[in-house]
């Protein structure tokens, strides 16, 4: 069977942690991309639901592109 590479950056802290984790069940790094990218391909889309962003955090997305930053608090939320 060919194979081809999948390349993808991450923070190493994060490969690391992942990889734990992903040991811990019996598999590694590859195999898990493996299962997620044949998943994405049987469900049509992201095996998992992802949140969209409301009208205010597009709008926030938006200014923040365009250099339009403003600094908020928690407590101002």
């Amino acid at each position: 069977m060919l194979t081809v590479d999948v390349r993808s950056r991450v923070e190493p802290e994060l490969k690391r942690d992942a990889a734990a984790v992903l040991k811990a069940s019996g598999l590694d790094v590859s195999t898990a991309i493996r299962l997620f990218l044949r998943r994405v391909v049987e469900t049509g889309g992201l095996p998992i639901e992802v949140p969209r962003p409301n009208a205010r955090t597009l709008a926030a997305i938006k200014a923040a592109k365009a250099g339009r930053v403003t600094d908020t608090t928690l407590e101002d939320l």
